[in-house]
């Protein structure tokens, strides 16, 4: 037994004299694992000392780590196309040797940094996207974030039951930036008072079901009309009129 060790801690030594010999020629690390470890068979540590190959194959170099945020991620259609980036670099085995944010090159310190960039958009409907690449020299790291602008879907209760305006749409208590109609709804209504919900006509036909029952007693009273939302830009929307009024809050309403 004391032989075996002793072989194998010269073999660690000359695996590690650092005299330039370029490792130990006794040892050949350039072939595929062959004993049955799971995640290991026909893994190629590329290895000429046994240091060597125990670092490649239980201690492989971990790449660095991107990071990237928007500020304002999801936008009202028509919002500021402003934006400020927030991004990071993160250091893992090997120093950072290159950061690329937007395409605009960072001088990496080596270690683990971050910062701010900002810009506008080019438009301020439908979605935006960015990006930033990490390296170490070897291994990279690519992250992307995006800016997406929806439209706002409203509700509420209306004494009116026709010639709704914007401006009764923009007073309604409840709305949301939405990519679609559905939606669920609990206490609402009431107070002797119509139910009222605007959505942009892509949305398509909803279909109302009130404290788990279909109901058919809605009526659209703007078809495909102009709205011009609080930012200021023009969507076409659909607006939706219950047939009755609610004296008490509903305990669940559903659009499908």
């Amino acid at each position: 037994m004391g032989t075996v060790r002793s072989k194998l801690y010269e073999g660690l030594k000359l695996g590690n004299a650092g005299d330039g010999s370029g490792g130990d020629a006794a040892f050949n690390g350039s072939r595929p694992i062959s004993r049955q470890t799971p995640g290991l068979v026909g893994v190629n540590p590329g290895a000429t000392t046994v240091i060597e190959m125990l670092e490649n194959v239980f201690y492989p170099a971990i790449a660095p780590i991107a990071a990237l945020s928007f500020n304002n991620p999801i936008r009202e259609i028509g919002a500021d196309p402003a934006y400020v980036l927030t991004w990071a670099a993160t250091k893992q085995t090997n120093n950072i040797t290159g950061i690329t944010v937007d395409g605009n090159v960072i001088a990496p310190t080596g270690a683990s940094q971050g910062g701010t960039q900002s810009g506008d958009l080019t438009g301020t409907t439908g979605t935006y996207s960015k990006s930033m690449t990490v390296t170490d020299g070897t291994l990279s790291d690519t992250e992307s974030a995006t800016v997406t602008y929806l439209p706002r879907m409203f509700w509420g209760n209306t004494s009116k039951t026709a010639g709704i305006t914007d401006a009764d749409i923009l007073a309604l208590s409840g709305s949301e930036l939405r990519s679609d109609r559905l939606k669920s709804y609990t206490n609402i209504g009431g107070d002797g008072e119509y139910l009222l919900f605007a959505f942009p006509s892509s949305f398509g036909t909803p279909s109302f079901v009130i404290n788990g029952l279909a109901n058919t007693a809605f009526t659209k009273i703007r078809s495909a009309s102009n709205f011009v939302n609080a930012e200021g830009a023009t969507i076409v929307m659909d607006v939706w009129i219950s047939d009755n009024f609610y004296s008490s809050p509903l305990a669940s309403l559903i659009i499908n």
